[in-house]
């Protein structure tokens, strides 16, 4: 008959020395059940519990019975907490109990580390954490579990992204929650605004977050939500002459954002337009429509006038009113004469961007 199991080696172990621990337990009782021998306790010991266990391919099915099915006492009424503080292992802790422990525990990697080594790669208790199947990508390469897309994004992207891909393959459609929905915040407009840029050049993920250098520095709010800081330059982008200097906000409560060049916050002079742009100028000024567009609302609050626009036209106030379908006329190297944006790069990017025979220029 094999050892009654009872208490769990799990990745904090080392966050409470086992030398603190009675050297020994009550001897067995009969008939019935027994509680555990001489040694249970000692990490010296042959039949330590850690070592059993282990030797038991970390199988606690035995300690369910007496600790109870979440190991938080049972019947014996020895919870396996009393020591070890992450949620003991077992067979299903590798592959869906572990997911939402980490979650709900604010992501507590120096607990894994305590036991598997500052690398993941075995330490104490000589189990890795990058293997084929766990952490590891598609192609079996072994990655650490403080690659970025470990929490967010693809998961079994490539081992060997660096810089702006890994950021890039880190970007949800796959959330915190394994979420994919774009209405979840988590998810939104992420791609959207990387990946595929479907109506501006792409996006850095520097733009509107402090990326942390790895899932264990200080500012990474692991197990949170990501602060929005706008740190580049695209949302902040003085115009006007000076005139307008963007100050963006983002509202967690709504997911929306306001104040940003990109959706609008922006102003041209006429006075200091090149001589054969200024026609289309109705105002001394052409001005932007200020968007405050909701993160989860998708394409329906990124459509043209939301941004550029003013009634009745996509054109912005202080422009000529035209139909969508004439602003190729001018702006033929950006759009084309269905509305459809042709060169991304050209679209939100700072400048006025003009067919050949006009002249681009630079909004500042």
């Amino acid at each position: 008959m094999k050892t009654q199991l009872a208490i769990v080696l799990s990745m904090g172990l080392a966050a409470v020395s086992c030398s603190k621990l009675s050297d020994d337990l009550p001897a067995p009782v009969t008939p019935g059940v027994k509680v555990h021998e001489s040694g249970w306790l000692k990490p010296s010991a042959t039949n330590f519990h850690g070592t059993v266990l282990k030797a038991e391919n970390w199988d606690d099915t035995q300690c369910k019975q007496c600790h109870g099915g979440t190991f938080s006492g049972g019947t014996a009424g020895v919870s396996c907490f009393t020591c070890h503080a992450p949620y003991p292992h077992s067979v299903a802790f590798g592959t869906t109990r572990h997911t939402g422990y980490v979650d709900t525990h604010g992501y507590p990697l120096t607990q894994c580390q305590a036991c598997h080594g500052t690398d993941y790669t075995g330490g104490a208790v000589e189990v890795t954490c990058q293997r084929s199947g766990c952490h590891a990508d598609a192609a079996g390469n072994l990655k650490s579990p403080e690659t970025c897309n470990t929490c967010h994004g693809n998961f079994r992207a490539s081992a060997s992204l660096t810089g702006t891909a890994l950021l890039v393959s880190a970007a949800p459609p796959r959330g915190l929650n394994n979420d994919t929905a774009t209405t979840s915040y988590h998810v939104g407009a992420h791609q959207n605004h990387l990946a595929t840029g479907l109506i501006g050049k792409d996006v850095k993920c520097q733009e509107c977050h402090s990326v942390p250098a790895t899932a264990l520095t200080p500012t990474h709010p692991l197990g949170g939500r990501a602060t929005v800081a706008f740190n580049d330059t695209l949302a902040r982008l003085v115009t006007g002459d000076g005139s307008v200097a963007p100050a963006p906000t983002y509202t967690a409560a709504t997911s929306s954002c306001a104040n940003t060049y990109c959706h609008g916050t922006w102003r041209l002079r006429m006075a200091s337009a090149p001589g054969n742009n200024q026609i289309v100028y109705t105002d001394s000024v052409i001005e932007g429509a200020k968007a405050s567009p909701v993160w989860t609302a998708g394409m329906a609050d990124a459509q043209c006038n939301s941004c550029h626009g003013q009634a009745g036209s996509v054109a912005p106030a202080g422009h000529a009113a035209f139909a969508i379908t004439a602003c190729f006329a001018c702006h033929g190297d950006v759009i084309d004469n269905n509305g459809n944006i042709l060169n991304k790069a050209k679209h939100i990017n700072g400048y006025v961007d003009l067919a050949s025979n006009w002249v681009s220029h630079k909004m500042q």
